[in-house]
């Protein structure tokens, strides 16, 4: 359906290959309605096997429950009447999909693009279907027949069903806008926003309410329902009011998160409402509960054991490499490959400066399954602890997260399996994250973080022989731009890349697997927009806070030396003066060093290194590090504290005033029948005066009185109670983003259809670094090995396939794997399901591959039955070599 605005906005040369392909959506006379009789007599002859076996079920209970006449009874039978409507509709359109959905193919041996995936979710949609009434056919003569549920369930598979069907119709659309190139990017002007205006409204409830999860393995849907009731309730705390306190909150999680659990509709609202309103705030918020301290405490109760898990802080300062014998600088205009160069051998390596300035350190974190010869922070080692020699090989990680949360200690659990199953190191970054620091801060930090590796190969336990890239999600797109860092200028590139569920587009270039999002438990639509918005094309006022930012900090920078003093001075006299400051500051150290190590060794000191804990040498103490000649001695400032503070003379006589003239006794609060009279006499007296101006006091005595009675206590104790459960379980509203100058403030539960078109109203910079896919041939063509790891239900797999294939055309060496049934991020949930765990060993035994190195066989090692125990140490803070 093409409304006035888009049919205005679209020319005849536009609308005129919609309307033909409308006739695709509509061949073959798609039949009407069916009444009771038809639906006897009737199955359409080119239905599916599996498309067969549910339209009869369906024809048998629409039998059934027309002799209902019940309203439960009546509604069933209407359901099943509409669902077989809908099969019919998505058994020819998946038919004319599947005749053109091998030609997206990567290749004969790995099927998979974003057509065949809405073809396996409609199958697995009417897999899940079928299940639903063979259910309904063995308990609809019991005599506690649960009439009420199965209606419910029936009309949420036959609403799935039509919104899947409204999904394949978009499909067809994009096919005619790509049918000439054979790309599942659509190409010319065609925009998602453009493809959304053209069809129907695609109801998103259906896919977060009772169907949830249909479409992956059992292990795996537990772990999304249960994400899913997480997101719904963290929400109701989220946007709750900031004077309710911890009790009050811990209270409405507990009773949300059973009603979302008993309520899937409304818990269905509730999530598609938060996708479509919540801003990026929310997103962050709810996904850094995995950074929580219990979340930190996991992994190394249930993980793999490794001995080396440290946080090293890299500092701010060029770098120099040796440049690539066979490096050729592009010559195109206005490129500054060669600037701040010292010498045509040597390469100088900035330090990040984007949007937060420089001086900045950068986080990493470094773990190794064994303690290595040479590697930071280990010391000296007695003659029968002798360490493992440097291994030849080194993995460096970037998480995902969506450019705007996690971190590598979120990324450790799968993490330790790999070093343990790779043997050799693992270097992960903590990057920058948006809003705050957006494109291309992130990338800035990462390649830095690459350069200080190729400097430093010995601190880290290897030799750095192999080097392999990793990364999942916004970390792989990270890592495909490190590499294209160093072709552009001249440093070594890695020997490999692992690429997991990567987005190689950042472009709202609409595609079939995209459209996944959609219905996607982990990745909402609403969400990718916003990570993507966040960190490619930030807000104007996020730019100008940085910028604000960037300029003090020069400011500082530059400032004459006593007033840089005098600044410390007073900052150190604010701080001291502050219990609040030191407090907060304290318990931010020991946060850090309850799962960080501070490293130091002979060659390499720190200056701000404390608590560090080192390996104990016998007559040799020239590994050992001072620790009380680093400390900076603790100045106390005393604060004097007056017994009698001025006084502000007329501050002071409005006070008395107000007091003489509002403030109740307190012997006359107990106010009673039995001393009505007194009070009478004391106001007689002179000690009270009632006036007109003094209701205030009238209506207060009158309350102090009722309350005193058993009635007026009862009453107010049930008012206490009501007003406390209203608090405990009230559903506060979104306050989304400003759009047309209003606030958006539509309640997070109401059923509001929504197009998303809305959030495309921004545009993206085609930059190489931030889209690989836009990088030229001459740059891709030097690309090391590849192997990307995708889902075939994953919103970025189109981008995974159109990047192998581009690859694949220069001649490069790459390897493509689609998995069946996992979600996007399922590397997260190892511990939790049996499908993400074999999916992890797939990501092992790639990069084995690619590290050239054996599977580790399950041998007594002579360290581990030294040493079972995981080496932990406060974070260090390196200082340059």
């Amino acid at each position: 359906m093409i409304d006035a605005a888009s049919a205005e906005r679209g020319s005849p040369k536009f609308i005129a290959p919609f309307n033909d392909n409308l006739k695709l959506g509509h061949q073959n006379d798609i039949p009407q309605p069916m009444n009771g009789k038809d639906t006897d007599s009737h199955i359409p002859a080119d239905l599916q096997t599996e498309y067969r076996t549910l339209f009869a079920a369906c024809q048998d209970h629409a039998a059934f429950f027309a002799r209902d006449h019940t309203e439960l009874g009546q509604r069933l039978h209407a359901a099943h009447i509409a669902w077989q409507d809908f099969i019919v509709l998505a058994n020819r359109l998946v038919l004319q999909i599947e005749a053109f959905a091998h030609e997206y193919d990567f290749d004969e041996q790995t099927p998979g693009n974003g057509y065949r995936s809405f073809i396996y979710v409609t199958n697995a949609c009417i897999t899940h279907g079928v299940g639903i009434c063979q259910q309904l056919m063995a308990t609809r003569s019991a005599m506690f027949f649960r009439k009420k549920f199965y209606m419910k369930e029936v009309e949420a598979c036959s609403q799935l069903l039509s919104s899947l069907c409204t999904c394949m119709q978009y499909l067809l659309i994009l096919r005619q806008w790509s049918a000439s190139t054979g790309d599942l990017f659509a190409c010319g002007n065609h925009t998602a926003e453009q493809l959304f205006e053209l069809g129907d409204t695609i109801n998103q409830y259906c896919f977060y309410g009772r169907c949830l999860g249909f479409q992956y393995g059992d292990s795996i849907r537990g772990v999304l329902r249960f994400l899913g009731i997480s997101m719904a309730s963290y929400s109701e705390s989220y946007y709750s009011q900031e004077g309710d306190g911890a009790i009050v909150k811990t209270t409405r999680s507990l009773w949300t998160s059973g009603k979302y659990l008993m309520n899937p509709e409304l818990r269905a609202r509730r999530i598609v409402n938060i996708s479509q309103n919540a801003k990026i705030d929310f997103c962050k918020s709810f996904w850094f509960l995995a950074e929580s301290e219990m979340m930190h405490k996991l992994p190394s109760i249930v993980g793999s054991s490794i001995k080396v898990n440290r946080l090293i802080e890299l500092p701010a300062e060029p770098l120099k490499l040796p440049r690539r014998k066979d490096f050729k600088p592009l010559e195109t205009p206005g490129n500054d490959v060669n600037q701040n160069q010292g010498d045509d051998d040597f390469v100088e390596i900035p330090v990040p400066t984007a949007h937060l300035g420089p001086g900045l350190p950068v986080s990493v974190r470094l773990l190794s399954a064994k303690r290595r010869s040479g590697m930071l922070g280990e010391g000296r080692y007695r003659g029968w602890q002798k360490p493992t020699p440097p291994s030849p090989s080194i993995l460096f990680h970037c998480h995902g997260g969506g450019f705007v949360a996690q971190s590598s200690k979120s990324h450790e659990l799968y993490l330790r399996d790999w070093a343990v199953a790779l043997d050799c190191p693992i270097l992960s970054v903590d990057y920058s994250l948006a809003p705050e620091a957006p494109f291309p801060r992130a990338l800035q930090e990462v390649y830095y973080a690459y350069c200080w590796l190729l400097n430093n190969t010995e601190l880290l336990g290897t030799t750095a022989e192999r080097i392999v890239c990793a990364g999942d999600s916004a970390g792989a797109n990270l890592s495909i731009g490190v590499a294209l860092k160093c072709i552009e200028q001249g440093v070594r590139v890695p020997d490999g890349l692992f690429l997991a569920y990567c987005p190689t587009l950042v472009s709202f270039v609409p595609s079939p697997a995209r459209l996944l999002c959609l219905m996607d438990p982990l990745l909402p639509f609403g969400f990718m927009m916003r990570c993507l918005r966040a960190y490619a094309a930030p807000a104007q006022e996020t730019l100008q806070e940085n910028a604000k930012h960037v300029e003090d900090a020069a400011q500082i920078r530059n400032a004459p030396k006593s007033n840089v003093g005098s600044l410390n001075s007073s900052r150190r006299t604010s701080m001291a003066r502050s219990p609040l400051t030191l407090l907060e500051a304290n318990t931010e150290q020991d946060d850090e060093s309850s799962d960080t190590f501070a490293s130091a060794s002979a060659s390499y000191h720190s200056q701000t290194v404390e608590r560090t804990e080192l390996p104990n040498s016998e007559g040799d103490n020239s590994s050992c590090v001072s620790f009380e000649d680093d400390s900076q001695p603790i100045v106390h400032y005393p604060i004097e504290i007056s017994a009698d503070p001025p006084k502000d003379t007329a501050s002071a006589a409005y006070i008395d005033n107000f007091l003489d003239k509002y403030l109740i006794d307190t012997a006359t609060i107990e106010v009673t029948e039995e001393t009505a009279a007194e009070a009478t006499q004391v106001q007689a007296n002179g000690h009270a005066k009632i006036s007109p101006d003094d209701d205030i006091l009238v209506e207060t005595g009158r309350d102090l009185v009722a309350i005193d009675t058993l009635q007026g206590r009862l009453q107010e104790a049930v008012n206490n109670i009501t007003n406390t459960l209203n608090r405990c379980t009230q559903s506060y509203a979104i306050h989304g983003s400003n759009v047309m100058g209003q606030q958006d403030v539509r309640n997070m539960d109401a059923l509001i259809a929504r197009s998303p078109s809305e959030e495309f109203a921004f545009d993206v910079p085609r930059d190489p670094f931030l889209s690989p896919y836009w990088a030229s041939d001459e740059w891709l063509s030097q690309l090391p090995e590849t192997k990307i790891l995708t889902l075939n239900m994953d919103p970025c797999l189109d981008d995974c396939v159109m990047f192998a294939k581009k690859l694949k055309r220069l001649g490069r060496q790459i390897d493509l794997e689609i998995l069946e049934g996992l979600p996007h991020g399922f590397l997260n949930f190892t511990m939790l399901s049996n499908e993400a765990m074999e999916g992890s060993k797939k990501c092992i035994r790639s990069l084995q591959t690619l590290l050239q190195v054996n599977p580790k066989l399950k041998t007594n090692d002579k360290e581990s039955s030294l040493d079972d125990e995981e080496s932990s140490s406060p974070s260090a803070s390196l200082a340059a070599s």
